[in-house]
């Protein structure tokens, strides 16, 4: 560490932000040994922050396991940013076009580090659908609209979101992410099977900000109806058309999106 950096460091800060970055990373509550031991610091350093972070809702804690997990605190906070805002009041109108004409919940994503946050959805308008919450995580390999967000990605962003995947998480499957990222680029949009919830298909695409590159993905967890109006490959095209509407959008009127949010 630099002479200045030393100078103008701030322990308890720096605890308090590596105890946040952990948690956002973990798929699971962390109890205080956990965060103690990962982090390789005493229980007595990090009580008090842990006691501040919980008391700001920066935390929450988990009763079944009394361990601690991220809260909604930094998400609320994300969302008032201008860009934030800007992405979601141009998308809104979009994904309700496309909850609409599919009959399907409809969900704006973005990146957070190596995953995907939720910041915008409309459920679907009839009686039936699949919709996820918003604040919802899921680490980009595993998602399709990670996938499309990868994938519309610029070089040197696809290539550090790669490198992260690959330090964060042992069952990175690199080669296999990578020829499937390139073949979304080419088809231009996303269509999978859910990795979490049986008889869905998730339909992503792109929304392409003033830099040519993605800022977003327009997803929709397609559920097959007997009396749907509309079938995969033409859901599929309403969401590319609306998220191409989007990134037009954004174009004339609202600059400066964002590709991420905190974690």
């Amino acid at each position: 560490m630099s002479e200045t950096a030393t100078r103008y460091s701030a322990p308890a800060l720096d605890k308090g932000l590596d105890i946040l970055e952990l948690l956002a990373e973990s798929s699971q509550p962390l109890t205080m040994g956990q965060i103690a031991d990962r982090l390789s610091r005493s229980k007595g350093e990090i009580f008090r922050m842990l006691v501040a972070l919980e008391r700001r809702r920066y935390i929450l804690r988990d009763e079944a396991t009394d361990g601690f997990l991220i809260g909604s605190r930094l998400f609320e906070m994300a969302m008032k940013t201008a860009p934030t805002r800007n992405l979601v009041a141009t998308a809104m109108p979009h994904i309700g076009a496309v909850a609409h004409a599919l009959d399907q919940s409809c969900h704006l994503t973005v990146l957070s580090d190596t995953q995907i946050v939720v910041i915008a959805r409309v459920e679907a308008p009839g009686e039936l659908g699949f919709a996820v919450r918003l604040g919802y995580r899921r680490r980009v390999d595993h998602s399709a609209s990670g996938r499309v967000l990868a994938a519309f990605a610029s070089p040197g962003d696809r290539q550090r979101l790669i490198r992260r995947l690959e330090e964060s998480h042992a069952d990175f499957d690199r080669p296999g992410f990578e020829a499937r990222i390139e073949r979304i680029a080419k088809l231009g949009h996303e269509k999978s099977p859910s990795r979490t919830v049986r008889g869905v298909t998730d339909l992503g695409a792109p929304i392409i900000g003033e830099t040519g590159w993605a800022v977003g993905a327009l997803t929709v967890p397609f559920i097959l109806r007997d009396d749907a109006q509309k079938g995969l490959d033409d859901a599929a095209a309403v969401v590319v058309r609306e998220a191409a509407a989007i990134s037009a959008d954004l174009a004339v009127g609202m600059p400066g999106a964002t590709t991420a949010i905190s974690a």
